[in-house]
């Protein structure tokens, strides 16, 4: 799926992440540290979205971490590891990966 984007390695280990967080296998902290590792390698300008769309989930992430009772924050992580898998496949389908 990723061999669109400028940075296919990235996405990809994102979407590993996102995927493991979904089954249960990747804690949300973990989910989170792989999210802002790719806000900092991605910079190149077609890919400027991606870089705003995971700042704005890195966000999310740490909102629920500090507004979310303990017991629902496994269940709205991993929305959050859902919508990261989504948008990346709609991104990717709009443009090949190359859309700003």
């Amino acid at each position: 799926m990723t061999s669109g984007f400028i940075y296919p390695e990235v996405i990809s280990e994102i979407l590993a992440v996102c995927s493991g967080h979904i089954a249960g296998s990747v804690s949300a902290d973990a989910m989170q540290r792989s999210i802002q590792r790719g806000e900092t390698a991605i910079v190149a300008v077609e890919e400027n979205d991606i870089r705003r769309f995971l700042t704005d989930i890195e966000g999310q992430l740490e909102l629920i971490k500090f507004t979310v009772d303990d017991d629902k924050q496994f269940s709205e992580t991993q929305k959050i590891a859902s919508q990261v898998i989504t948008w990346f496949g709609q991104r990717e389908s709009r443009g090949g990966g190359y859309s700003s």
